[in-house]
């Protein structure tokens, strides 16, 4: 695999076991539940998480099509691309981006099968990064809603940023559980 899809691969390894680190901290009760109005609960951040990258797999597999179809090149160059995306400030937004209708998630979302979608949404990607190695991904660009034109390689890293600022999310929901938890709790 070339050398900028495996720091690719490593990056979006490193933020998956962030995330799952993160989960497993969350007692399987709070799991489900919203610290408060207008916010998700951890089931329903890690089901927008499997939506999110199970389209951009699909993005990513249809544009590596694509791009065999129309030519595009080998891969020419080696340098890191992780950094493509840190103008955008994904991770250190301090407001709220509202997801699209088709991303946002059910009420019902349920942590075990969130979890089950992350795996198979991660396994739809990097097979769809595998198609493409050895072609130059950063000529083939789509649209992001909120970015602008994104290369593939940058689609990539947008999925690794993204779990990072949900995997703050959820430290964050974590906190205010317990802080209400301990709030409600009987003083003797």
């Amino acid at each position: 695999m070339q050398k900028r899809l495996v720091e690719i691969v490593g990056y979006l390894n490193s933020s998956r076991a962030h995330l799952l680190d993160a989960v497993a901290r969350v007692h399987p009760s709070f799991a489900e539940m919203r610290p408060r109005d207008g916010t998700w609960s951890v089931a329903e951040v890690l089901t927008h998480l499997a939506l999110t990258e199970a389209g951009i797999a699909r993005l990513v597999a249809r544009s590596v099509l694509w791009g065999k179809e129309k030519g595009v090149g080998p891969e020419t160059s080696e340098e890191s691309v992780l950094s493509s995306m840190d103008e955008f400030a994904i991770v250190e937004k301090p407001r709220p981006l509202a997801a699209p209708e088709r991303l946002i998630p059910p009420h019902e979302s349920r942590r075990d099968e969130a979890i089950r979608s992350l795996d198979d949404s991660r396994r739809a990607l990097l097979a769809a990064l595998a198609e493409g190695d050895g072609m130059d991904l950063s000529v083939i660009k789509r649209p992001h809603p909120y970015f602008g034109d994104l290369n593939l390689y940058q689609w990539a890293v947008f999925v690794g940023k993204h779990e990072e600022r949900h995997t703050e999310q959820i430290e964050r929901t974590l906190r205010e559980l317990r802080e209400s938890a301990a709030e409600s709790a009987p003083m003797f």
